[in-house]
């Protein structure tokens, strides 16, 4: 069966703009989101920096202000994309039983900044005490975890929407939001909706991911935002970063049939899985994945290639996929963890975005601070670049040797 979804709706929280058009104009300037964190305490941790979303105000969102407290920022952002992508979309007349919501979202764990104080009283007299930890327990947040249940993006959009159709949450690494689109993409072919919404949520900037992604050595150390450089010789590693997307997907015939505005088609769509371990992805695995999807779409190439692109060792076998799929020369590869940060779960669907109006526009964003490319052959786009990019291959990755591959063509 061949894949044809239409997108009809776009919702966006991101860290340079909340629309695809001023993402993409501060991704073409040069902009990067990375600054200082200032909401807790970043000593302990090699890297200062986090791109995180301004501009939003999750109030104008959540109707219930009092599920506010349950919510981390990243539910609040997923929130207000799903909402977004609805009514840009203007899906209120759909049928609530036909109407569904597919996630993608990191890990279930609350706002782990709400743990700190508990935490410093138990650090209080040199060394970790789990009683003075324990004691200090009336300090931390009584709903912390509930705050990060994995669906809650999931629970509360669906419940706001009325939409009690086929819905699915997905948490699988960094390729969780991606997945979430194609599989919604399947699901609308197979006929189980009339309108689905499907993308992903997430955020790196709290403690937590700082911990974990600090020991596995994958963050950027210290202040310098401009050395953030995916496909680089001198990467070295990435900035967390947050955020959120969402797109309202249908068949074309039933987009048709009210009258829906088309922004683009997801045409292709494959998962792999191989790795030899935590980090150690398989160059191979990523390969076919970008030739099944690259298949499905009945393309030879793309105008486009939205690489995973972190900065970090990955990097190589990602341009060794490459080499193995288009051969010499590459087509046009950009990423926009070096100004965005690293979005986890919902880096895929920010992608996808990006990808979109980079069609609509004909411009392609740069990874302004990477000189110098890690092999031969990658036409790596470092400067704004005006060029057809109606065809865009999206790629996402987890550190667990998961690849996922979304083949888009952007309507003109």
């Amino acid at each position: 069966m061949k894949l044809n979804i239409a997108i009809t709706g776009v919702g966006l929280v991101a860290p340079l703009g909340h629309t695809p058009a001023a993402l993409l104009d501060a991704l073409c300037a040069g902009h990067t989101a990375a600054a200082p964190v200032t909401g807790f305490d970043v000593t302990p941790f090699p890297c200062a920096l986090g791109a995180e979303v301004t501009g939003f105000k999750a109030s104008n969102w959540v109707a219930q202000r009092k599920n506010l407290k349950l919510m981390t920022p990243a539910v609040r952002y997923g929130i207000a994309a799903v909402k977004r992508a609805y009514a840009d979309a203007a899906l209120k007349g759909v049928d609530p039983d036909r109407l569904g919501l597919l996630v993608g979202n990191g890990a279930a764990f609350g706002d782990t900044v709400d743990l700190i104080p508990a935490l410093e009283a138990g650090f209080e007299g040199g060394g970790f005490s789990s009683a003075r930890f324990a004691s200090a327990q009336k300090l931390i947040n009584p709903l912390w975890l509930i705050k990060g249940l994995s669906n809650n993006v999931l629970g509360f959009a669906s419940a706001e929407l009325d939409a009690r159709g086929f819905n699915q949450n997905y948490c699988n690494s960094a390729v969780g939001g991606l997945q979430a689109i194609g599989e919604a993409a399947w699901a609308l072919m197979e006929g189980r909706a009339a309108a689905l919404i499907a993308g992903g949520a997430d955020s790196a900037v709290n403690p937590a991911h700082f911990t974990g992604f600090g020991r596995l050595g994958l963050l950027l150390a210290g202040d310098d935002p401009t050395a953030a450089r995916p496909f680089d010789v001198e990467a070295a590693g990435f900035i967390p970063g947050e955020g959120a997307a969402f797109f309202s997907l249908e068949r074309p015939q039933d987009a048709a049939a009210r009258g829906a505005r088309v922004l683009g088609r997801i045409v292709g769509y494959k998962d792999t899985c191989a790795g030899a371990g935590l980090l150690a992805g398989d160059f191979e695995a990523i390969a076919y994945g970008a030739e099944a999807a690259l298949a499905q779409a009945g393309w030879a190439r793309p105008d486009l290639f939205i690489a995973h692109g972190t900065g970090t060792a990955f990097d190589a076998q990602e341009a060794a996929a490459l080499a193995r799929v288009f051969g010499a020369t590459s087509p046009p590869i950009t990423s926009a963890k070096a100004q965005i940060g690293h979005a986890v779960a919902a880096s895929g669907p920010l992608s996808v975005a990006i990808a979109l109006e980079a069609g609509r526009q004909g411009r392609l964003p740069p990874m302004p601070f990477t000189r110098a490319p890690i092999a031969e052959g990658l036409d790596l786009v470092t400067a704004p670049r005006q060029a057809p990019a109606r065809r865009a291959l999206i790629h996402a990755a987890g550190i667990g040797g998961q690849s996922t591959f979304l083949a888009l063509e952007v309507d003109p």
